[in-house]
Formats: C-alpha cells, structure tokens, sequence
C-alpha cells in the first residue's frame, strides 16, 4: 500500500480500536481466576453436547412418532431439528474456545486433540484454520485486515432492520448466501474436512438408525440432520454473528462489542456463554465456564463496566449502553 493510499484510509481503520476499558485493580485476582481452564470439564460439556444429537433426531423420526400422525411428526421433527442446530452452534462455540487454547492452558496439544474430535469433526472446522482467521480479528479488531469488520461491511449488518420481525427476517435472508459463503471461507476447511460431519453423521445417526428400525428410521434421521446441518445451525449462526459488535457507532474494542445476554440468546443462539462477549473480547483467555461468574462479579464491584457495557436481552433489540436489568438476567 502506498503513502497516498493510507491516507485515504479512516485512522480507525488502519491503527485499530484501542481497548476502551482498564482492568480494575481490586479485580485483579478475581480476573487471574477466571482464567482457570479446565479440560476434563469442557470434554464433558462436548460429549454431552455431540451425543445429544443423535438421540434427539432418532428420537424425533422413531417408529412411534411416524405412527402418531401428521402433527406429532412435523412437531417432532421441528423441534428436534431446532436442538440439533442448537447443540451443533454449541460445538462451534467450542471449537471458538478452542482457537484461544481454552480447553487446556497447560495441555494444548491434548485440547486440540479433543476439540478437533468432538467439535471439529461433527462441525467441519480445522482447529487450526479457525484460530488462525479468528485472532486477526482479536489482534487487529477493527482494521481492515479484522474478518468480522470485512463481514459487516460486506453484508452491510449494521443497517440490518430489527425494527419488526418481517423485516428482520427478510434482511437476514437476502444476506444469507453470501454470509455463508464468507463463512466457510473463514473456516479454511479442505474439501476432506468439510465432509467429515457427513461421515460423521453416517457413523452417529444414521448406523445407530439402521440398526434400531432399519432404512425409514435412519434415513428419516439423516433427512433431519441434513436440515440442522445445512439451514437450521447457519441460521442460528448468522443471528449470533450479526449481533456482535457495532463498529461505525464506536471508536474502541468495549464500545463496539455488544453482548447479547437474554435467555433465548443464551440458551439458543449463544451457547456456552458466548453471549458475554465483551468480557471475552477483555479477556479472550477466560474460558466459557467462568465468562458469566466474571460478568456478575464486575457488575457488583467494576462501576465503569456496569456504567458502559453494551448489551441485548432480545434478540431485535437495539444495544443498550449501562446495566438496567435485574441480577437475575446477568
């Protein structure tokens, strides 16, 4: 780039936010703490999360739901498809988790190991490729070299109308494909890799469906995986990508990270607490165990994160600057 190029080049966008929030002094144990990673309890909450799956889908397409009618079946289906999308975003987190080396500080090679096997794999992500893509945006936030700044841009997600359901949805649909395909780009996945959660799908779901009740029960499974793999977690993953930050409202990484902390969000849309995502873009190496512990900490005792964190509690709301909401929300 030349001289006459860089000055063309908003400053913000070429020096990077600065981080817009000093770590409290008296906290300072707390934060040290909660950076405490803890392998074998990450490990459970991804076998947990990768076995749900299965049984969700071959529960929701089994012999007794087929022969229940119409109603229970679609019913069944749908919501058997909402969960699998749901766990295999939690897996997502967990590969996210795993690019800051937050399944095992002190082991890391065995938490990427684990996290390759048990998020990776049913996800199509390489460890590697994501880490390397996601800590350009941590280490050059708001640049033009940041893959989220590049992705708001591109798809234009701040002038994303929230304003009513209708046109939140028709906004999010005419943006779908090229996000998706922006998506894996940032995945890096080879060719083999992105087919890994087909295989896995075929080891999981659709043996286990074979073996129980034959070719109808496994290929209804997989028909329902297939809608959860390919529509349902893209959906859920663009709504939670698109309510992250706010770049052109704001000139430091705290001002322009929104934390998005309503139940659905955190139950649905941002599992494993990575709706708390200004304490994570503080500190990216706490894990998500301790990120919600660490937010109710510095509400009580941090009055300038109380003061100036910027969140949601609904999915379409606009952020909000300074905590109002009960402790029970936090």
């Amino acid at each position: 780039m030349t001289s006459d190029e860089r000055t063309m080049e908003p400053s913000t966008v070429e020096t990077g936010y600065r981080r817009g929030y000093r770590n409290p002094i008296a906290l300072r144990d707390a934060i040290a703490r909660a950076h405490a990673t803890n392998v074998w309890r990450t490990t459970a909450v991804a076998v947990l999360d990768h076995l749900t799956i299965p049984v969700v889908l071959l529960a929701a397409t089994s012999p007794a739901v087929r022969h229940a009618g119409w109603l229970v079946i679609c019913t069944a289906v749908l919501l058997g498809v909402v969960v699998a999308a749901r766990q295999l975003r939690a897996l997502e987190c967990l590969v996210h988790e795993a690019s800051h080396f937050n399944w095992s500080r002190r082991h890391r090679t065995l938490g990427d190991v684990l996290a390759a096997v048990l998020a990776g794999v049913p996800t199509g992500a390489r460890i590697a490729d994501y880490r390397q893509s996601h800590l350009v945006h941590h280490g050059r936030f708001g640049t033009a070299a940041d893959p989220d700044r590049q992705r708001y841009e591109q798809l234009d997600l701040e002038d994303l109308d929230r304003s009513d359901l209708g046109s939140y949805a028709v906004g999010l649909l005419c943006r779908f494909v090229p996000y998706q395909r922006g998506w894996l780009d940032t995945l890096g996945s080879a060719p083999g890799t992105a087919l890994l959660p087909f295989a896995w799908c075929a080891v999981v779901i659709v043996l286990p469906g074979w073996l129980l009740g034959g070719p109808v029960w496994a290929g209804s499974a997989a028909l329902a995986w297939l809608v959860a793999h390919l529509v349902a977690l893209p959906v859920v993953r663009f709504i939670g990508e698109s309510s992250e930050h706010v770049y052109r409202e704001a000139d430091t990484v705290f001002a322009a990270t929104v934390s998005n902390l309503g139940l659905a969000q955190r139950l649905l849309i941002h599992p494993h607490g990575d709706g708390y995502h200004t304490i994570h873009h503080m500190w990216p190496g706490v894990p998500h165990h301790q990120l919600a512990k660490l937010h109710r900490v510095l509400l009580s005792e941090d009055d300038e994160y109380r003061s100036k964190i910027r969140y949601r509690t609904r999915v379409r709301q606009r952020p909000r600057t300074g905590w109002t909401e009960n402790r029970a929300t936090a």
